[in-house]
């Protein structure tokens, strides 16, 4: 009777130590690059408040968690196939307070310096009365290797950067998205 009790608060025990460990061997609690491309944003509009929602960054040990744990839950299984290829994530996202219009916002300089003299290039810049967004790729010979994409908004900044063999995670989205038909499935890149 009590053997059951017993085993599952050890199961319990153990995740949350699986847990702990991965978080504190893949830096899970702080995303210091996106806090620059925030201060820079911030520097812009003078009066506008960032509330943190979420603020992270998964490395290969939590993020080989993550996908396991989206293999098994059936309501996160399509999560799985955009985690196969990325080794490293880093997310921001903050709750905006007095935005003015985002149409205000010129790339943040820590952006214009990836750009400048880092080796990333510029592939989608949008911009419209209420939203903003900037997605940035660096490429490895011929693999996409990083993305960075950083959404200003009304209501949230969004920053998300990622790591790993990722020609196929941008090919899924896209697919996914609907935006652009045809394109190759996952297995043929």
């Amino acid at each position: 009777m009590y053997g059951n009790q017993y085993r599952r608060a050890l199961t319990l025990i153990a995740i949350v130590l699986l847990i702990a460990v991965a978080g504190a061997a893949s830096g899970c609690l702080w995303a210091p690059d996106l806090a620059m491309v925030r201060k820079d944003i911030e520097r812009q509009l003078p009066g506008v408040s960032f509330d943190k929602e979420i603020e992270l960054s998964l490395g290969p040990v939590s993020l080989a968690f993550a996908r396991m744990l989206t293999r098994v839950t059936p309501e996160a299984q399509d999560a799985s196939g955009y985690l196969r290829d990325v080794s490293r994530i880093e997310l921001a996202v903050y709750n905006t307070q007095d935005m003015p219009p985002a149409g205000k916002v010129t790339m943040p300089e820590r952006l214009q310096k990836m750009t400048d003299s880092e080796g990333w290039e510029l592939a989608v810049k949008v911009r419209d009365d209420d939203e903003l967004a900037w997605v940035l790729y660096r490429m490895d010979g011929e693999a996409v290797r990083e993305l960075y994409v950083v959404v200003v908004s009304d209501d949230e900044l969004v920053m998300v950067k990622a790591e790993g063999k990722l020609e196929r995670l941008v090919a899924r989205a896209l697919s996914d998205s609907g935006v652009l038909k045809g394109l190759p499935d996952d297995e043929s890149i």
